[in-house]
C-alpha cells in the first residue's frame, strides 16, 4: 500500500534473531556496507534511506569503510551525545551547528549497523558528556531509539546527569508527501531534547 513506502521498517528485522542489520548514512557507507553485506556469511538487510539518494561524495573504492557492527563518530563535542542513524545523521549534524550558537555542544555517533550494535562507542560517549539523545525516524512507541534508550539507562545509568531522551517520528501512520517534513524528526525536535537534557541539574 502506498502509505507503507516511505516507512522505517528497522524495529520488524531487528525482532528476527540472526539478521544483521544495516543503515547507511553517507555514500561510501553506501557502498562498503552493501558490498560488505554481499559478502557476509550470515543474512543481512540493507536499508537505504531514500531521502539520501540524492547524496554526492568522492567513493574510494580502495580503502574500506569501517565493517559491519561499527559505529562512526560523525562530530566530537562534550554536552551530548546524539545517537542516530541514516538520513538523521545528516540532520543531527545540522542540529549540532545551531546548538553551538547556544553553547552546547553535541557528539554525533552515525551507529550504521543496528545489529550487531556498536554500544562500545556509544557508551565511551555517554561516559563522557553524561546525556545523551537517541534520534530515529521511525515512531517512537516500540522503535529502536527506545531498546537503545533502555541500554544506556540500564548499563550506564550512574554515568548520566539527565534521562536518555529520544527525538522520533510520531504514533500516527507516514503521513502524505507533502507532510512528510512535518512528521520526521527534524533539527528543532533535537534541540528540544538537547534543551531538556542540558536543563538537567
Amino acid at each position: 500500500a502506498v502509505e507503507h513506502h516511505s516507512e522505517s521498517t528497522e524495529s520488524y528485522w531487528l525482532h528476527t534473531a540472526g539478521l544483521k542489520v544495516v543503515v547507511p548514512s553517507t555514500p561510501s557507507d553506501a557502498y562498503w556496507l552493501l558490498r560488505q553485506s554481499i559478502m557476509s556469511r550470515d543474512p543481512v538487510v540493507y536499508l537505504e534511506p531514500k531521502r539520501r539518494y540524492w547524496t554526492r561524495e568522492a567513493v574510494d573504492t580502495n580503502a574500506p569503510a569501517l565493517p559491519i557492527g561499527r559505529a562512526a563518530v560523525r562530530r566530537i563535542g562534550a554536552d551530548v551525545t546524539v545517537v542516530t542513524y541514516g538520513s538523521l545523521v545528516a540532520t543531527a549534524l545540522s542540529a549540532a551547528e545551531i546548538a553551538g550558537q547556544h553553547g552546547w555542544s553535541l557528539e554525533v555517533i552515525d551507529l550504521r549497523s543496528l545489529n550487531p550494535l556498536d554500544f562500545d562507542t556509544v557508551a565511551d560517549s555517554v561516559r563522557k558528556t553524561g546525556r545523551a539523545v537517541v534520534m530515529h525516524e521511525g515512531p517512537r512507541t516500540l522503535g529502536f531509539g527506545a531498546e537503545l534508550a533502555a541500554r544506556i539507562q540500564e548499563e550506564l545509568f550512574y554515568d548520566l546527569e539527565a534521562p536518555v531522551l529520544r527525538a522520533t517520528g510520531f504514533d500516527t501512520p507516514y503521513p502524505p508527501a507533502r507532510l512528510e517534513k512535518l512528521w520526521l524528526p527534524g533539527p528543532d525536535r533535537l534541540l528540544d531534547c538537547v534543551e531538556r537534557a542540558m536543563e538537567q541539574p
